[in-house]
């Protein structure tokens, strides 16, 4: 399969307080209080994992020049952790009295005066502010500046055939700015992001010659050998956005379609042709194209950074088509905002990000891009996963949803990276993705859709394949039977606490943030259709991953705003209310469907000519379907779908609530 190739794209303590005579003293001369260890409040983890002494390569030149960006953390943590649980919680008398970006600043940003007292402790250690945003500092300076601002120095370190610079340890700051120094990134390891789509083997869709289903089970495939004993079928031809509306209940007269409320989808680069695209692809699925100005773009292409860390531009065009176009397939009237960070490294698409969240430019963004935090070697920090969590709180406050993908890789344990075609390489352990695990995000996880012959819901079961593969040059078997794990919805457990919205909600007592949240159609096995540019030809591909479920699901949740005439904000609180209500607003989905049939439940897929071969013979695969790997889907919550998927009764009760638990 064509697969994106980035590399997979990711603290404070409370010292004793200087005397008052010896602060004076040094805030006179201009020295620091770098000598006794109470006097320093630690960066925990901002030295990497990689940086041992047995990798040591040696100091980095104290006259080269370093950047790097320093966070700044909130003026009142407590109180903003306070103020969210009272807004986000659908029992609160407060719910939904979100802040304006302006309000959010005067209470919870970086107090002026902080900023002040940083950006003179940084001059006087050598460094010089370059930039500012109400996030962070820009800082540049040489690399003994390190040490006089953050007490230790910055050395090589051998990582395989590499070096790459890190601080030979934790970094600190004095104490007295321990409460303003949220932490220090860019003097390690950058963080990368990977998009999380897999196209279809095949180009054009359908391909020459390629066979597939108008619905779940109607072509038997009994020119292909049996699996489990008896005959598949042809799977499904890619599904289209109005497929998916019916599916799930945002079809049919009166429904909502977005109108009033702006999605945001976030990626890197952009496509110079994605206007024209969307417009081509919505007449060729029976849609209406976006109006004039209700489709916008935030790129910016000259200040692009293109290099080895990241996924090259045309492979983030074909995320980007997809965000979009099930963006707008599935709310038809919202305003869509297309982000386009400068890369796929965290600084950037931090950036493209926080431009949507300080000028509450939407109301909801989808992000379709994911890292993982325990990797050899690790990028992401301590430092840049509070800088993340930050910003989403933000967010919250301001009333934006935020929706990230669970991955496509189950687990992303190393066992589940050995053959499936969109993990990270790197990881070390099973583990959740991130940011889709920060508590301040919904995590959108996949499921494997099937429509019966009307074209109503049928059945769904969890996002996860096992495959076999057959070239039709005689009459060959399958492959192994199931074949080899490729494709999961991911999910899990994080780094993080159990969040109070998840407790008793039937996540169980794990102690931690669990995810996916919720989860709708991605399966790479029953794609969705997608329509982009490809060196110059327009091409209609299947495209699968949790990149199609999440902005399916942001667009799903901008319809229900229109519904209920309400922001709904961050949506976790009120979903695990949901599902604990009476209403039937999720479906239950489990790896066994009871309305499925014969389990295992297969499928084949025609991918039409194998151009990996000279004899351009018809390739085939057996998907067994409803294998995540390490994530069952049972009855209830579960870490493989979350809560389920959404029903028609979702929409509905936004509609006759107006978004408000009685």
């Amino acid at each position: 399969m064509p697969l994106p190739a980035p590399i997979r794209p990711l603290r404070r303590l409370r010292g004793s307080v200087v005397a008052a005579s010896c602060a004076a003293l040094l805030c006179t001369a201009g020295f620091l209080p770098t000598a006794h260890a109470a006097d320093r409040h630690p960066l925990m983890g901002s030295r990497p994992a990689y940086a041992t002494p047995a990798a040591d390569a040696g100091p980095v030149p104290g006259d080269r020049r370093v950047s790097a960006r320093l966070y700044l953390n909130s003026r009142d943590p407590r109180g903003l952790e306070a103020f969210l649980r009272d807004v986000t919680d659908p029992r609160s008398p407060h719910y939904r009295h979100f802040l304006t970006p302006a309000q959010y600043q005067r209470r919870f940003g970086p107090a002026d005066r902080q900023i002040q007292t940083v950006t003179a402790w940084l001059a006087r250690s050598g460094f010089t502010v370059t930039g500012q945003t109400p996030h962070y500092l820009r800082i540049g300076g040489p690399a003994r500046a390190v040490r006089q601002a953050f007490g230790t120095s910055l050395h090589r370190y051998r990582t395989g055939r590499d070096t790459i610079d890190a601080p030979s340890a934790d970094l600190s700051v004095p104490a007295s700015l321990g409460s303003a120094v949220l932490g220090v990134t860019g003097l390690s390891l950058p963080g990368a992001a990977r998009p999380l789509s897999t196209p279809a083997p095949a180009l054009d869709v359908p391909a020459d010659g390629a066979v597939c289903s108008g619905h779940f089970g109607q072509k038997p495939a009994t020119n292909m050998p049996e699996a489990y004993g008896r005959t598949s079928t042809y799977a499904p031809c890619p599904y289209t956005p109005a497929q998916l509306r019916h599916a799930y209940g945002a079809g049919g007269r009166g429904s909502a379609t977005g109108r009033g409320t702006t999605v945001a989808v976030v990626d890197a680069y952009g496509s110079p042709d994605m206007a024209a695209d969307t417009a081509r692809y919505a007449r060729a699925t029976g849609d209406r194209p976006f109006r004039p100005g209700q489709y916008r773009e935030q790129v910016t292409p000259s200040q692009w950074q293109i290099g080895d860390a990241c996924a090259p531009p045309r492979t983030w065009a074909g995320e980007q088509a997809l965000d979009i176009d099930l963006a707008h397939g599935l709310a038809p009237d919202a305003n869509v905002l297309y982000v386009g960070a400068n890369s796929c490294l965290d600084n950037d698409l931090m950036n493209a990000e926080s431009y949507v969240i300080d000028g509450r430019r939407a109301d909801v963004i989808s992000n379709s891009w994911a890292e993982i935090i325990h990797s050899d070697p690790g990028h992401l920090t301590p430092t840049l996963v509070a800088a993340w969590n930050l910003l989403f709180q933000q967010a919250a406050a301001e009333g934006i949803g935020v929706y990230f993908a669970a991955g496509d890789c189950g687990d992303s344990s190393p066992q589940a990276a050995q053959t499936g075609v969109n993990c990270d390489p790197k990881t070390t352990r099973a583990q959740a993705d991130f940011p889709s695990g920060s508590p301040w995000v919904t995590s959108v996880g996949g499921t494997t859709l099937a429509l019966d012959r009307h074209g109503d819901y049928a059945w769904e079961t969890s996002m996860g394949d096992e495959l076999s593969i057959r070239t039709d040059q005689g009459n060959g078997p399958w492959g192994p039977i199931p074949g080899v794990f490729a494709f999961g919805g991911g999910g899990g457990a994080s780094d993080f606490p159990q969040p109070w919205y998840q407790r008793d909600r039937g996540t169980g007592d794990t102690g931690h943030r669990t995810t996916p949240d919720v989860a709708m159609e991605g399966d790479g096995a029953l794609p969705v259709l997608v329509g982009f540019t490809d060196a110059g030809t327009f091409h209609l591909i299947g495209f699968g991953g949790t990149s199609a479920a999440t902005p399916a699901f942001a667009a799903l949740q901008a319809d229900a705003e229109q519904a209920s005439g309400h922001r709904i904000g961050f949506a976790n609180p009120l979903l695990y209310a949901l599902s604990g209500s009476r209403t039937q607003v999720f479906h239950d989905v489990t790896d066994r469907p009871a309305n499925a049939g014969s389990s295992p439940l297969t499928v084949v897929r025609d991918e039409g000519p194998d151009t990996d071969t000279s004899t351009g013979a018809q390739r085939y695969i057996l998907y067994t379907l409803g294998h995540d790997f390490g994530l069952p889907a049972h009855r209830g919550y579960d870490d493989a779908t979350g809560l389920g998927s959404p029903a028609p009764g979702y929409l509905r009760w936004f509609q006759h609530t107006k978004g408000a638990l009685r």
